[in-house]
């Protein structure tokens, strides 16, 4: 039997439309799941994650960019993922 894990996911801005409620989910993964899982399993397409934490750590490569490489979840952390912010350069408003 595979060991499996719990993860709190909290979904910002236009990622909020893959969950039936604007609240945090509870996932039970795979030990050594990685966060592409957790976008998998929500039907997220990863070039719609603009930014993304693990325990309030960044963890993409670059802003709006894919994963880090080997980031692993473990039990209890907690993941948070956001689409495009407003007034970034994803709305097309200029940054400065």
């Amino acid at each position: 039997m595979r060991a499996m894990i719990e993860v709190e996911v909290h979904l910002y801005n236009s990622l909020v439309r893959f969950v039936p409620k604007y609240e945090p989910l509870r996932l039970s993964l795979p030990a050594g799941a990685a966060p592409s899982e957790v976008a998998r399993r929500l039907g997220i397409p990863e070039r719609e994650i603009f930014a993304a934490w693990r325990n309030g750590h960044n963890i993409l490569k670059s802003f709006g960019g894919s994963f880090e490489e080997g980031v692993v979840l473990g039990d209890d952390d907690r993941l948070a993922l956001s689409g495009p912010i407003p007034f970034s350069r994803a709305y097309g408003a200029p940054v400065c």
